[in-house]
């Protein structure tokens, strides 16, 4: 079985979220939700949404409640204004950034950070499991935040940790982005255009991170799928045949990581394997490419 290690400030921790198949999102924040400077595609929430459907999962719901310079008393009213129906099934919260930018107290955010939570509690019909929150990066470490860097790294430190201590007392878990926005100066490439928030690749990377500790067993940093395919998979009932393009190992793992079906693969030679109902994931490993796709066994 693989064991996730969840790195927060001090402490470590392994958690894994339990996904329906039918996902209802809804991602809450400022401008590093909405994406200021790079492509509505390529948003982190899009680019989650875009992977977990890649996965295999069915996207019902995909919205976002999040606008530039954004405080948490901005985003409270505007998740009052916007009148959304309870049925998410999960929900992200990334906020804070703008509390300290526009020199907020900081007892505001320790008082108003769980009321978005309780909000968002209720908008999951109370399900603490559909509720994750992604640390503030640090934007010190672009062009923008670099001359007051130690005192931007603080303030993110602070904020962070307060985010980190209130979702434990809500049983949530934190992904922690916030070491890799600190390659921004030594990646220029991590940093948007504007010289200010995250570009594009940097989104990616937070997406493999949280995927990659929310679902055990699944890593994405291995072929998208507008790369040439290296296998298909079909299926009859419960056998499902895999037709691979490349030679490596056929790893099939449920959704805690423990190994169900492992096997060598051959180009050309089709593979037939049984699973009873559930959720699993399919690992095709060749050299040092990994393919993983989530199946639905019914």
């Amino acid at each position: 079985m693989r064991l996730v290690l969840f790195l927060v400030f001090s402490q470590c921790f392994t958690f894994a979220q339990n996904l329906s198949d039918d996902i209802r999102y809804l991602a809450l924040g400022d401008s590093y939700t909405i994406g200021a400077s790079v492509a509505e595609e390529k948003r982190w929430p899009n680019q989650f949404i875009d992977s977990l459907q890649n996965l295999g999962y069915n996207i019902e719901k995909n919205d976002i409640i999040a606008t530039s310079g954004w405080t948490t008393t901005s985003l409270l009213a505007a998740m009052d204004a916007a009148e959304l129906d309870n049925d998410y099934n999960l929900i992200s919260i990334l906020i804070g950034v703008n509390n300290f930018y526009q020199r907020r107290p900081v007892e505001l955010y320790l008082e108003e950070l769980p009321k978005i939570i309780d909000s968002a509690l209720v908008l999951s019909n109370q399900d603490t499991n559909a509720i994750f929150m992604v640390t503030i990066p640090d934007y010190g470490y672009s062009t923008f935040g670099e001359p007051n860097q130690e005192s931007i790294s603080i303030q993110t430190d602070l904020y962070n940790n307060i985010k980190d201590s209130i979702a434990k007392e809500y049983g949530i878990p934190v992904y922690n982005i916030t070491e890799i926005s600190r390659g921004g100066l030594e990646d220029p490439e991590l940093v948007a255009s504007d010289g200010l928030h995250p570009s594009a690749k940097q989104y990616d990377l937070w997406v493999d991170l949280i995927l990659d500790q929310m679902l055990p067993g699944i890593s994405l940093n291995t072929e998208k799928l507008n790369e040439p395919l290296l296998f298909n998979l079909t299926r009859n009932g419960s056998i499902f045949q895999l037709e691979p393009q490349i030679q490596g190992e056929l790893v099939i793992t449920d959704v805690k990581g423990s190994i169900v079906h492992q096997s060598p693969i051959y180009d050309g030679k089709t593979i037939s394997f049984e699973l009873p109902n559930g959720a699993f994931v399919l690992n095709v490993i060749s050299g040092s490419t990994r393919v993983s796709r989530k199946i639905i066994a019914k």
